[in-house]
């Protein structure tokens, strides 16, 4: 078991939620119903789970890959923004994303063992 040696924030916490949600959304939209989907999305429901309960020291290598996986999708979903043509207010705003999405990432990546 792997715990994260820095809570999330509030922001991070719902981030991790929604970048979960959509994984997994994506995970049933493709509809293979294979074991290794099923292990995902039952990885996926856990990790959910945990972080909406505040429960940080009892994760799972899978739970923690799946949600740096999740994170990466965000940031590259959110770089590609940036190249367009856009505000200022939206430019700051999807920054900010960026950097809560890095700060999650580096929590989860220095997850520790905790037995």
């Amino acid at each position: 078991m792997l715990q994260l040696e820095t809570p999330l924030s509030p922001a991070e916490s719902e981030m991790l939620l929604q970048c979960l949600s959509e994984m997994e959304a994506s995970i049933i939209k493709k509809a293979s119903n294979s074991n290794q989907d099923y292990l995902k999305r039952t990885a996926l429901a856990s990790a959910k789970q945990k972080v909406q309960s505040q429960v940080y020291d009892c994760f799972y290598r899978e739970e923690i890959t799946n949600m740096v996986f999740a994170l990466d999708s965000l940031s590259r979903k959110c770089s590609a923004q940036l190249t367009e043509n856009m505000s200022p207010d939206e430019a700051e705003n999807v920054g900010n994303i960026l950097r809560t999405a890095a700060t999650t990432r580096a929590k989860l990546r220095r997850a520790v063992s905790s037995r």
